[in-house]
């Protein structure tokens, strides 16, 4: 059917002013109250599963029910701010490090996986799995590349679940990390929030309903906090842009020491994610990073 060309201007200011609410002011978190607290439970593990292109808004309708148990089980938001560019390595970068990409392209820069690969007691071998790094992107080597041993290519498939599963399983890592591609690549071919969007969502939540799984049969579930979150969101079939869509990313933290059924109220962006995970751990937080502790979801 043809569009009325008198009409067209009408629909593209529809769209414009639609698009122009859904715009982000940038937030300012230099301006944060840093809070410190030293009486938290800490955790022997964590597991952080990564879901590239899931947006906080689409979470409500996506039929996750492992996914939204944890969010019951946990603390969490769905408003968790990425930074610009809205891109994958910006943004899975800046977690890592816990820092922006302006900052921590220094040289040497400290990542979670270096913290907790050299928090070892004395003695310890530093290329044994004491961190594993699941991934299907090669840009990552960037990120975990002081030690080879621990890093494991995957794809976003039930066999690569599984085969998560196993080594968890037989391993026990302190700190397992796992990054899936998907609903990315879906998003891009077929659009944000479209049919083919919520049914990967689908089949990702059985791949964390496996690990989470593989976490109990390893003996190591009462002592294990899950991290689930995202790089960006999407809207249409691009996440570039400054829009609310795709800055907003979730957040869900479950497990040992963590509020039950509580939402993150406080200004918090994704270079928290890395100091939130060492305060988990009891580890000591680089002064270089400049993301912060969510001591508010500690009980």
């Amino acid at each position: 059917m043809l569009i009325n060309s008198m009409k067209m201007p009408k629909i593209i200011s529809v769209f414009l002013i639609f698009f122009l609410v859904g715009c982000v002011s940038e937030p300012d978190f230099s301006n944060r109250t840093i809070e410190k607290r030293s009486n938290i439970t800490h955790a022997k593990h964590i597991v952080f599963i990564g879901f590239d292109g899931l947006g906080g808004f689409y979470i409500p309708k996506a039929n996750m029910p492992v996914l939204k148990q944890m969010i019951s089980e946990g603390s969490s938001c769905m408003n968790l701010y990425n930074v610009l560019p809205s891109m994958s390595w910006s943004n899975w970068s800046s977690l890592f490090f816990g820092a922006p990409p302006k900052i921590h392209s220094q040289e040497n820069f400290p990542s979670i996986f270096d913290l907790v690969k050299y928090s070892a007691s004395p003695g310890h071998n530093i290329n044994s799995i004491n961190a594993a790094f699941f991934y299907d992107w090669y840009e990552f080597d960037k990120i975990y590349s002081t030690v080879k041993e621990g890093r494991y290519i995957i794809d976003s498939s039930e066999k690569s679940a599984q085969n998560i599963s196993e080594f968890i399983i037989k391993n026990r890592p302190k700190f397992t990390a796992i990054i899936f591609e998907e609903p990315d690549q879906t998003a891009h071919k077929k659009m944000w929030g479209s049919k083919k969007y919520y049914k990967m969502c689908v089949l990702l939540d059985n791949y964390l309903s496996i690990i989470k799984q593989s976490v109990i049969d390893a003996g190591i579930y009462n002592d294990t906090v899950f991290i689930i979150s995202s790089d960006h969101g999407g809207f249409l079939h691009d996440h570039s842009l400054n829009y609310s869509r795709n800055r907003k990313i979730p957040l869900v933290v479950c497990g040992k020491g963590v509020k039950k059924n509580y939402t993150i109220t406080s200004l918090s962006g994704i270079c928290d994610i890395a100091p939130t995970m060492a305060a988990i751990l009891g580890l000591d937080i680089p002064s270089q990073w400049t993301g912060i502790p969510l001591w508010e979801i500690f009980e």
